[in-house]
């Protein structure tokens, strides 16, 4: 099947309704978010249409995952997009959430069943609503004599009916990238170590529960583990990515120090509008955290993360009593939170992964 089977004006319909959700962003402003995710949705089921999957062997690199994980805006998205066009890897786009949402929503159906919301999935990532350009991470298949989107529907749905008892995350590095020169594939999502909290004290401490759970894995992975500084990253690029080379096992390549996604420059995913740039490393002002925080709010992520980042070269002031009393009351609330309902956590985890 390639774009023009009945698909191309779909697709160009998603493409003017993602130039206007660019304009639009950071707000979802309806219709168009709804309309556009109809859209991508509809897109996703018709490449299923009448598709017999056709099976396929997993290849060795299907094995070797690097993980990219860490705190929101700590610079996981550059790290990302720096790896992104390394002959030797396949990079999956965006934040695939597979354990924190995909697994715990789908975890639970039928193999077959699970690869088609797989599919859906990672339509929603390979045409990305997000917001910011690029857009299309496998190209717009209208400009491309066959389709790139109902090639990778094609592969994923064969992988997962050869390989039933195989991981849907890996399966979709699979069906993006062909096996030859490649020796490992790249997932991330911030977050994906641990939950996440949303007020100031919240964040604080999972920033914290961050450093905390850094500290375990470098102990307990020794060298299968690597800690990448976002200031080092942005300062001195090709230091920080050579090291990163030597952890992958992959061989040095001049794009390791340009942005991509699916090989297409990328935006800066950075929270200031004013300091998004394309195709490059954006590192202006580390220290604009001291400006956009109060002394309070900065008193406060201090009493939270002081000790835990102290051990990654961080050298944050120290605590206010008053932030000290804060911060403490509230990890004592939820140790507190957590003994009353350790049935309830284990009966949700038992519901999501039973077959």
């Amino acid at each position: 099947m390639n774009a023009h089977d009945g698909l191309s004006g779909r697709y160009r319909r998603i493409d003017a309704l993602l130039e206007e959700r660019a304009r639009d962003y950071p707000r979802r402003v309806e219709p168009t978010w709804s309309e556009l995710l109809a859209a991508i949705d509809d897109v996703a089921e018709r490449l299923r249409e009448g598709l017999e999957p056709v099976g396929e062997r997993l290849p060795g690199f299907y094995r070797r995952p690097l993980f990219v994980v860490g705190h929101r805006k700590t610079g996981t998205t550059l790290l990302q997009e720096l790896l992104d066009g390394h002959p030797q890897l396949v990079v999956l786009p965006g934040e695939s959430n597979h354990f924190l949402t995909f697994l715990p929503r789908f975890g639970a159906l039928a193999p077959a069943r699970l690869a088609v919301e797989a599919q859906r999935w990672w339509m929603l990532r390979l045409i990305t609503p997000s917001g910011i350009p690029p857009f299309w991470a496998l190209g717009r298949p209208w400009e491309q004599s066959a389709d790139p989107y109902a090639a990778f529907t094609g592969r994923l749905l064969g992988l997962a009916s050869a390989n039933a008892d195989g991981d849907l995350l890996g399966m979709a590095a699979v069906a993006l990238g062909r096996a030859a020169a490649r020796v490992a594939w790249v997932e991330k999502t911030p977050g994906q170590e641990h939950g996440e909290d949303t007020d100031l004290v919240g964040v604080g401490l999972a920033v914290r529960r961050s450093f905390e759970a850094a500290a375990r894995a470098e102990s307990d992975l020794g060298g299968r583990y690597l800690v990448v500084r976002y200031e080092e990253l942005v300062s001195d690029p090709e230091d920080v990515m050579r090291r990163v080379v030597g952890f992958a096992g992959i061989d040095w390549a001049d794009s390791l120090l340009t942005p991509t996604v699916g090989g297409t420059a990328a935006t800066s995913n950075s929270a200031w509008s004013a300091r998004r740039v394309t195709g490059e490393i954006e590192g202006r002002r580390l220290d604009l955290w001291r400006e956009e925080l109060d002394d309070g709010a900065q008193a406060l992520v201090a009493a939270a993360t002081r000790r835990a980042a102290r051990r990654f070269g961080y050298d944050l002031p120290a605590p206010q009593p008053g932030a000290i009393v804060a911060v403490s009351a509230r990890r004592a609330w939820v140790a507190l939170g957590s003994r009353r309902q350790p049935q309830a956590d284990r009966n949700t985890f038992s519901s999501a992964t039973s077959p």
